[in-house]
């Protein structure tokens, strides 16, 4: 497909692309720096790296994604291209099949590299526009560009106390967008090199496919002419039209039976070939496909451990993210036989992605809820200090309204409205010069009792607001916060006024101010180690998804406390500016007898005064800074969330292809079934026809003890005897085709699937019953040779058997013409031989087929007990599954 992006000078020409040069060298480009290519890629990533449209012709229907110049009615034109492309692909080099599944192979991994750089590549665009934007805001030529006055720059640090917008911010904000900009440029340099690695097997897959075709086309046929050489009617003129007409459109010739190769031939022995080719075409078995299968289960195993170790990453995500969960969250499923765990390992991933988007929305409720409370607390605030200047200023601005969107505007009006109790303290102390030394000091010593009633009685109602929210938890069923358990819950409400104990409480409010600023370096710590930790490689973000989760919720905590405090802090504030505000009116009545020696002591309160507001809205200003940091980091939780979903997309790919590898698989176990099923067959076929032979041999031996002959008067007749010679070697073919198909059943039993138990187990039944076959056979070909011995015997046992009935018959003809029988009636001796003889031979033959059928009685047992063994194992594999698709067809 068409790759987006910088393109250097090599691809300008299609045709030249990858041609050598006329000095043997490849023309190459310098390589551009890694600014040029992303700016190069600046569209790509503005557009989100979409695939551009192809080009459509309405009038060409079956193929509309052709050049709209293109006239496929046109038959020159088609000719004219036709030509040129078999004349500029007749050189380009052609591989094997294995060649091209590794070049393909090369071009999925590239890809797969490809889209993962260009998502990088964009989430890091948005990161990089992030710092850009707070580089901007931390600058002070943009706050002027902005239509900001000195004047107002300088009330506003009047307000706020110091300048936020230093030296130290402004170098943090640069470096931070510095590096954002060089990790853009890292990225799209790489996105570049693995956009031109991808070139070059795709362009030799093309180049392969053309000359592949080229090779194959065999041009135009001659046309069909009439007599005299003249065209036929109804044909063309135009050469492609002549010869898509002969062809029937299609520019290739059917391929002739010289291309295909007789694969039957590679598979059969010389000495089959020559004798016995009937034998062969009924019982050669072809070859075994190729290792496909193992392939397919490699690739599953690997699956499943990409899989387990996800698993893992992820619970140990989930258990740091809350820890509540590491008792009763499950373990991922254990490791068993490949396949079987796959879909375990799915549905385990897709329940830890649920239980990370509820953790993060739990998270985003508190802090919602969180902010709402503030601006709440925010809006009571400006109410009250509103009501305390109303006598002095009734112009005073009603506070704005709740929105639930943000602090911003509750802010800007406590920043106003406190910059007016700042003008009136200080309106206060400029009439305070007056005042006498006693009344001051009673004054100075009620103003102290008035203030420590105000930190106390802030004490009692910042702890009474702290039981209210664990009671409201605790019915809520939620588990006990440990952020409401602060330091400053261990005073006594009922403490009297002393000045050590007035000089403690401001010491602690002076020690509570310092603590949230070492809180606040400790956050710019951390968020400072979480951006260095962002900028790292690709292969290691997957491993820091869980510190990065876990600092995200230290954050959260530490960003509540820190609101918490400041609560508190501006809650106290109120009731001093309160109790202050009640102070100066007494201290308007007294303003003519009072002197200016306890003016000092008054403004020095008043200075402090001051420093806790300028104090309160520095911690305002790094509390929208930590907003921020949190902001930012939420995007880049949700780019890894986006890796992660895009691993699932592929993995899930693994698992369609996987799929199809356990049809494969399946289709191969009923193939090898069937295979041993025809076996089985013939062996217990073979085994009846060795029980037969053995009947008549044992028969035939039985015959012989009653005959007596000359053995080698036998062995000439048996010489002289072809019958029995053309039994004995068709005998012989039958055994040597019954071994041959035997091995044969064997290497293909030995080559199925090494992974699945059962059939482990029934291969091995099947080799001890080829091994005892093959001893049977060797048996049966020593009982062969001992069943010739024996028809020799036999051959010569009957002549002698017929000649003693020669010479019997002679004696009876003789002994006939020489005494007539007796009178008595007594039987002849002759007679009497040959009915002993009769009488033995009967008695023997009973005893031989006796033993005969007892023998054969032995061998059907042994045979059934082998058939229940075998029908058994067939029956705990189950009909035509392997152990892998049963456990994939349960899950």
């Amino acid at each position: 497909m068409p790759q987006k992006g910088y393109r250097n000078d090599e691809n300008a020409n299609p045709r030249s692309y990858g041609i050598p040069a006329q000095n043997g060298q490849r023309v190459r480009s310098p390589e551009p720096n890694g600014r040029v290519v992303l700016e190069g890629y600046r569209n790509e990533i503005m557009n989100g790296f979409e695939v551009p449209k192809p080009p459509y012709n309405p009038l060409n229907p079956t193929r509309p994604q052709s050049s709209p110049l293109l006239n496929v009615n046109d038959p020159i034109q088609v000719h004219l291209l036709v030509e040129t492309a078999l004349f500029d692909s007749k050189d380009y080099e052609i591989f094997s099949q294995e060649e091209v599944d590794d070049l393909k192979k090369q071009c999925q991994y590239l890809t797969q590299r490809i889209e993962q750089t260009r998502q990088n590549l964009a989430i890091q665009s948005k990161y990089r526009d992030a710092a850009i934007s707070m580089a901007k805001l931390y600058s002070p030529t943009d706050k002027k560009k902005a239509g900001e006055s000195p004047d107002s720059k300088k009330s506003r640090r009047s307000i706020l106390g110091h300048n936020r917008q230093g030296s130290d911010q402004v170098r943090e904000a640069e470096q931070e967008r510095m590096a954002s900009e060089r990790k853009c440029e890292e990225l799209a340099a790489e996105l570049f090199s693995l956009e031109k690695r991808l070139m070059e097997p795709q362009s030799k897959l093309l180049r392969h496919t053309a000359g592949i075709l080229q090779m194959t086309h065999k041009g135009p046929k001659k046309t069909p002419k009439g007599p005299g050489n003249q065209q036929q009617p109804g044909i063309p003129g135009s050469p492609e039209s002549m010869y898509t007409y002969s062809n029937a459109r299609s520019s290739m010739e059917p391929i002739g039976d010289e291309f295909f190769f007789d694969e039957r031939s590679a598979y059969k022995s010389a000495d089959k070939l020559d004798g016995f080719g009937d034998i062969e075409r009924e019982s050669v078995i072809g070859p075994p496909p190729r290792s496909q299968v193992r392939d397919q289960m490699q690739i599953i195993t690997k699956t499943e451990q990409k899989l387990e170790a996800l698993n893992s990453r992820l619970r140990e995500v989930i258990v740091k993210a809350n820890p509540q969960r590491g008792a009763s969250y499950a373990t991922p499923p254990s490791k068993s036989n490949p396949g079987e765990t796959l879909q375990s390992h799915l549905d385990y991933l897709e329940r830890s992605i649920s239980t990370i988007d509820q953790e993060h929305s739990l998270a985003t409720r508190k802090h919602e809820e969180s902010e709402s409370a503030m601006e709440e607390t925010l809006e009571s605030l400006n109410r009250e200090l509103r009501g305390l200047l109303l006598p002095y200023d009734a112009n005073q601005p009603e506070p704005p309204k709740l929105t639930g969107k943000g602090l911003n505007e509750q802010l800007m009006f406590f920043q106003d409205i406190i910059g007016a109790v700042e003008v009136e303290l200080s309106r206060a102390g400029a009439n305070a010069k007056n005042m006498g030394n006693q009344e001051n000091l009673e004054q100075l010593e009620t103003v102290m009792m008035g203030l420590w009633d105000i930190i106390q009685s802030g004490e009692e109602e910042n702890r009474q607001r702290k039981q209210q929210r664990r009671q409201t938890r605790t019915a809520q069923n939620l588990p006990e916060d440990e952020d409401d358990m602060s330091p400053d819950e261990g005073g006594d409400s009922n403490e009297p006024f002393t000045l050590q104990g007035f000089s403690t409480k401001v010491q602690w409010l002076y020690a509570q101010a310092t603590r949230l600023k070492d809180q606040k370096k400790v956050l710019q710590r951390q968020i400072k180690q979480q951006r260095e930790l962002n900028s790292k490689s690709d292969a290691t973000k997957d491993a820091e998804l869980a510190q990065k989760v876990e600092e995200a919720e230290r954050i959260q905590a530490l960003l509540i406390r820190t609101e918490r405090d400041a609560d508190s802090v501006r809650e106290q504030l109120s009731l001093v500016m309160q109790k202050l505000d009640d102070a100066r009116q007494q201290e308007r009545m007294r303003e003519q007898s009072r002197q200016g020696d306890e003016s000092a002591a008054i403004r020095a309160a008043q200075e402090e005064l001051n420093e806790k507001a300028k104090m309160i809205a520095a911690l305002e200003e790094e509390l929208q800074d930590l907003k921020d940091d949190r902001s930012i980091a939420s995007a880049e939780l949700q780019g890894k969330i986006a890796d992660s979903e895009s691993k699932i997309a592929s993995l899930s790919q693994e698992l369609a292809a996987a799929a199809a590898a356990q049809a494969a698989f399946e289709t191969a176990i009923k193939a090898k079934e069937k295979e041993v099923s025809n076996k089985e067959q013939e062996l217990e076929n073979s085994n009846m026809e060795i029980a037969r032979l053995q009947t008549e041999v044992t028969i035939a031996r039985a015959e012989l003890d009653g005959a007596y002959g000359s053995r080698a008067q036998r062995a000439a007749e048996v010489a002289a005897n072809p019958v029995i010679q053309k039994e004995i070697d068709n005998l012989k073919e039958r055994n040597a085709s019954l071994t041959a198909e035997l091995a044969t059943l064997k290497q293909n039993g030995s080559s199925g699937s090494a992974s699945d138990e059962k059939m482990r187990t029934l291969k091995k039944e099947l080799e001890e019953t080829i091994e005892e076959y093959e001893q049977m056979t060797k048996a049966s070909i020593e009982w062969e040779k001992e069943r010739e011995q024996l028809e020799s015997t036999i051959d010569k046992l009957r002549d002698e058997r017929e000649s003693l009935e020669a010479q019997l018959s002679d004696e009876k003809v003789r002994w006939l013409g020489m005494k007539s029988p007796g009178v008595d009636g007594a039987a002849q001796p002759g007679a009497t031989s040959t009915t002993v003889l009769k009488n033995e031979f009967k008695k023997m033959m009973r005893d031989t087929r006796a033993d005969s059928a007892k023998a054969l009685r032995q061998e059907q047992a042994e045979r059934r007990r082998l058939e229940d063994e075998l029908r058994a194992l067939k029956k705990a594999q189950g009909p035509g599954k392997s152990s892998l698709s049963q456990s994939y067809g349960s899950s």
